[in-house]
């Protein structure tokens, strides 16, 4: 199954594991997926995980899409490097390009980042 239209970035996705209240993540498009990070209040959702996701405009605005899908752990080559920066668009990541890599490398390393396959 693809994406909903309404699935596009700078949006907020509200993610809802069996039995758990809603936490809401950045999330960024790579290509067909739907990538965002697992850690904080995703951390302990498991691998493979159904899921309940609602896309809200950016910071809570009017709901856009609602579906379920299942929670994949991504291995950190697998999410493009633009995803990436998107993700982090709100966090200095350097001032040359050599910081940035070093920044966009540690975050790779030290995230857990997941995808949501409707």
């Amino acid at each position: 199954m693809s994406l909903p239209a309404a699935v596009t970035s700078h949006h907020t996705a509200w993610v809802s594991a069996p039995g758990g209240p809603p936490h809401p993540v950045r999330y960024a498009v790579d290509g067909d997926k739907l990538v965002c990070f697992g850690d904080a209040g995703l951390a302990g959702t498991p691998d493979r995980t159904h899921v309940s996701v609602a896309i809200h405009e950016i910071a809570g605005g009017h709901l856009l899409a609602q579906f379920g899908a299942s929670l994949h752990l991504l291995a950190p080559d697998g999410v493009s490097a633009n995803a990436l920066v998107e993700l982090l668009e709100h966090v200095p990541l350097g001032r040359t390009l050599e910081e940035v890599q070093i920044h966009l490398d540690d975050q790779r390393a030290k995230r857990r980042i997941i995808e949501l396959i409707p």
